[in-house]
Parts: C-alpha cells; sequence; structure tokens
C-alpha cells in the first residue's frame, strides 16, 4: 500500500519546539551555502510499517529575495541505517538514511553557487534547506499515528547528532 506523506522539516529550525538543543547547534553550525552536498546526511526514524526507498525522501534549498527566488528540489537516496547511523528511538521503529547521488549533489552545488552569485551582488533575503518524506510503503494496515524522529550529519566523520525530537507527523 503506497501512501503520500507531507512532512517539511525545516533545517533552519525557527520556532521549533520539538528540537533539541544539540540539534539547534547542529543545524547552527550547518552553512549550505558552504557545505559539501555530497558530505550531508540526514536520518529519519519511523515506524518500522513504514518503508522508504529511494525517492521517498526529497532535499529543497531555497533562497528569496526581492529580485529573485531560487527553489531547488531533488530526491534522496534512502536506505536503512542498518548499524551505520543512529539507533531507533522507539521499539518498532526503523532509521534510515538519506543523501544524495552524485547527479544530485551536482545540482544542489549549482543552486548554492547561484544564491551565493545573488549574496555577492548584496541581494539580501532568506534562505532554508528542508527534507520532506514525499512517499512510502505501509506495510501492513493504515498508521494511525507517524512519529518521526530526525538525525542531521554535515560531514561522513562525525556522528549523527538528533535535531528534532519524536513527533507524530500525522497530528502536525
Amino acid at each position: 500500500k503506497s501512501i503520500a506523506l507531507a512532512l517539511l522539516i525545516i533545517l533552519s529550525l525557527i520556532a521549533c519546539s520539538s528540537v533539541t538543543p544539540a540539534g539547534l547547534i547542529a543545524a547552527s553550525k550547518l552553512d549550505p551555502l558552504d557545505s559539501n552536498a555530497d558530505q550531508i546526511a540526514v536520518a529519519v526514524g519511523v515506524p518500522s510499517d513504514l518503508q522508504l526507498t529511494d525517492g521517498d525522501a526529497q532535499f529543497q534549498i531555497s533562497f528569496q529575495s526581492e529580485a529573485e527566488t531560487i527553489v531547488q528540489s531533488v530526491p534522496l537516496r534512502v536506505r536503512p541505517a542498518a548499524g551505520t547511523g543512529p539507533a531507533p528511538q522507539h521499539a518498532g521503529h526503523t532509521v534510515y538514511i538519506a543523501d544524495f547521488s552524485p547527479e544530485n549533489a551536482a545540482t544542489i552545488a549549482t543552486a548554492q553557487s547561484r544564491i551565493k552569485a545573488l549574496r555577492t551582488a548584496g541581494l539580501d533575503g532568506q534562505g532554508s534547506i528542508g527534507i520532506s518524506v514525499v512517499g512510502g510503503c505501509v506495510a501492513s494496515k493504515p498508521l494511525a499515528e507517524l512519529p518521526v524522529t530526525t538525525w542531521l550529519r554535515t560531514n561522513p566523520d562525525s556522528d549523527f547528532v538528533r535535531l528534532t525530537r519524536t513527533r507524530d507527523m500525522l497530528q502536525e
């Protein structure tokens, strides 16, 4: 059974009460314009009955100024963490790791360069990055709740930092 989900986790984390202190610090250290896209990884913990595969999560970078708006979204490669990421926060949950294919890393790098050029030209604006879960397959009965936990890693030599506390995304 396929379901379409709309989970938007804005990593700029403005006024989000479910953000952990460590997650807020990790997000504040992330410079979305200078971070190498091929080194950024996100972990998402969901109920084990929800199976995610490539393309079920997307990454978006955006910048909006009075003169121009840039919005670039790309699908993420998604795989079960299988011991390579953070442990599930709850029994019956699976953690997935999401990152970019080389082609999509290049697409994000192009968007980063375009945004940097606007900023260098003196255009002020607001930027954000986000992760969306846009699909998945429910392996059993329909979900009555969708508790989600997220982690962030900005380079492969670092540990994942818990970004958000578990939240029921069906209640959002």
